[in-house]
């Protein structure tokens, strides 16, 4: 986990805590916040890797073609 997706994760925890009241926010408490904060993190974390699987994936065709087109050069 990065430090700039811990900041965002926390970023969206202050965004919901803004849209709850004063008692909303003590009915919730800190430990949950915290849970909730980390639930985050983690659905960020997933939707990176799964995007640099893709990007891995693309790469790994493109160096294929590459390959591919190299060996019929003179052809």
């Amino acid at each position: 986990m990065t430090q700039k997706q811990t900041q965002h994760a926390q970023q969206v925890v202050d965004a919901f805590k803004d849209k709850l009241s004063k008692s909303g926010i003590e009915h919730v408490g800190q430990k949950h916040f915290e849970e909730l904060q980390l639930l985050i993190e983690s659905a960020i974390d997933a939707a990176v890797f799964l995007e640099m699987e893709r990007v891995a994936d693309q790469v790994s065709s493109l160096a294929h073609s590459i390959r591919n087109s190299a060996e019929h050069f003179d052809r």
